[in-house]
């Protein structure tokens, strides 16, 4: 009797059940969702003041489906940080900076099987990373960046066929990478810098053919630079600075014809700077400083148009400054002190002109400087511990905005710029050990951002000016071994950051003013 009532059931009747057998199991799955959100939150310290006090979930009424299908999917509409696909199952996590503090312990990943964007960056997060995050088998989007996960990267990693990002920055993670890492062969951005990582740089990185930003520094990493990298043909930014990293630059990277960042810098490459860098005509940043690079600076170097930072400071470079570095002239920031560099800054310096900063302090350069750099708008000039000779280009400081100024430990002569004595923006004047004349008095200003000023064992003569108590940020002041004459004035007393003050080997008359006693003279 029941089989042939059944049997009797309109096609309507029985399309409604159908529907609504699908809705109460979709309820059913929302509800799971929800509650793996909520057991995690439960988990939390101080969740009620966070993003996601927001979560609630109100009971199952069965005699009222609208409202209980709309408490549902509410976690949809009304959770911060969380938002839903067409058919209601939970698609993104966003919840950095969301003060959360606890650890991932009691997540349940495998809950969310749509989930494809899950971000908890910029929080209090801590613990190890559970290998149970394998689970999350759609994901594309992974940031737990700037938080403080400790432990090591579970090699479930390798389990995210669809990964595009991965972003593990700035926590406390240790051990090497995994290896397992070469299979997320959908990659584009591979972020994990600033952890405790060691071990060497795997190879099969160079598998991940997609990879379009690779940040590995501020690690521990060590062992040599795979030559694989160069296999990365869509790598724009490559940073693997301030490791232990060894060996030599591999030439390969030369292939990277698509790279703008390079950043290698703080670590004991050693060998010679790679010709084939030349080909990278796309690099705006080059930066290969504090290693044991040694060998001449490329000439190929002069091809890289595009190039604004060119920073090779503190190596064991040799041989003359390549003209063709001169051709670079959307160069801002040049910088290769710190080396065994020789002869003259090359004449084709004066096409640099949108040079800001130029370090070329602690080499063994020598030759005159030439005058057209005077009408760069320089914020940093250091040219010191050099033989440079002759006379400094007249206009120095044009736009005042120059602000470090050290020339000191040279054979410069004649006189001080005149473009000096009205650069307010000075902070930092080192002048001394040269062969430079002037009557103090007349050839300096008044400076109210300077806070170091050395002119000693020049040749300056002259009284000392009572302006320069108008310097209220002097910290430093130092005349020694000059012709200064006349009295102290008082009025230095007045500078209250002044902490060093170097008067002697002068031929100064009368007594040290009563105001200077409390500063530290040397």
């Amino acid at each position: 009797m029941a089989i042939s009532s059944l049997n009797k059931l309109s096609p309507v009747f029985f399309s409604l059940f159908v529907v609504l057998h699908f809705q109460l199991n979709v309820a059913f799955d929302f509800t799971q969702e929800a509650q793996a959100l909520l057991k995690w939150k439960a988990s939390l310290q101080n969740h009620n003041h966070s993003l996601i006090s927001s979560w609630t979930l109100y009971p199952f009424n069965a005699t009222n489906y609208s409202t209980q299908h709309r408490s549902k999917i509410s976690h949809c509409t009304n959770w911060s940080g969380v938002s839903c696909d067409h058919a209601g199952s939970i698609r993104r996590l966003n919840l950095s900076i969301a003060s959360l503090k606890g650890t991932l312990d009691e997540l349940s990943f495998s809950s969310f099987p749509h989930l494809a964007y899950l971000d908890l960056s910029i929080n209090e997060l801590f613990g190890v990373i559970p290998a149970q995050i394998g689970n999350l088998s759609k994901l594309k989007y992974l940031d737990l960046s700037t938080n403080q996960f400790s432990g090591k990267i579970p090699t479930e990693i390798g389990l995210f066929t669809h990964l595009e990002t991965l972003h593990l920055a700035e926590n406390q993670l240790n051990g090497s990478i995994p290896k397992e890492i070469d299979q997320l062969s959908s990659l584009s951005e591979l972020v994990i810098y600033s952890n405790r990582l060691d071990g060497s740089i795997p190879a099969s990185l160079g598998n991940l053919s997609n990879l379009a930003l690779l940040y590995l520094f501020n690690n521990s990493l060590s062992g040599s630079i795979p030559p694989e990298i160069g296999n990365l043909s869509n790598l724009i930014e490559l940073n693997i600075d301030t490791n232990s990293l060894t060996g030599p630059i591999p030439s390969s990277l030369g292939n990277l014809r698509n790279l703008e960042v390079l950043h290698m810098f703080i670590n004991q490459l050693s060998g010679s700077i790679p010709k084939e860098l030349g080909n990278l005509e796309s690099l705006t940043s080059i930066s290969l400083h504090s290693n044991n690079l040694s060998g001449s600076i490329p000439t190929s170097l002069g091809g890289l148009r595009s190039l604004i930072y060119l920073h090779l400071y503190n190596n064991q470079l040799s041989g003359s400054i390549p003209p063709e570095i001169g051709t670079l002239k959307n160069l801002v920031d040049l910088e290769l002190s710190q080396n065994l560099l020789s002869g003259s800054i090359p004449n084709s310096f004066k096409n640099l002109n949108k040079l800001e900063i130029l370090h070329l302090r602690q080499n063994h350069l020598s030759g005159t400087i030439p005058q057209e750099i005077g009408n760069f708008m320089f914020t940093i000039l250091e040219l010191d511990t050099n033989n440079f000779i002759g006379q400094l280009p007249h206009n120095i400081c044009v736009g005042g905005s120059l602000q470090n100024f050290t020339v000191h430990g040279n054979n410069f002569s004649g006189p001080i710029p005149k473009g000096l004595r009205n650069c307010t923006s000075l902070k930092r004047l080192r002048l001394e050990k040269n062969d430079f004349v002037g009557d103090i008095s007349k050839d300096f200003g008044i400076y109210p951002y300077l806070e170091y000023l050395d002119l000693s064992q020049n040749k300056f003569h002259g009284e000392i000016s009572s302006n320069w108590a108008k310097c209220p940020k002097l910290g430093t002041l130092k005349i020694a071994a000059n012709k200064i004459t006349g009295s102290i004035p008082a009025e230095l007393g007045n500078l209250t950051k002044l902490g060093r003050l170097d008067l002697s080997s002068n031929l100064l008359a009368g007594e040290i003013p009563k105001e200077l006693e409390k500063h530290h003279s040397s």
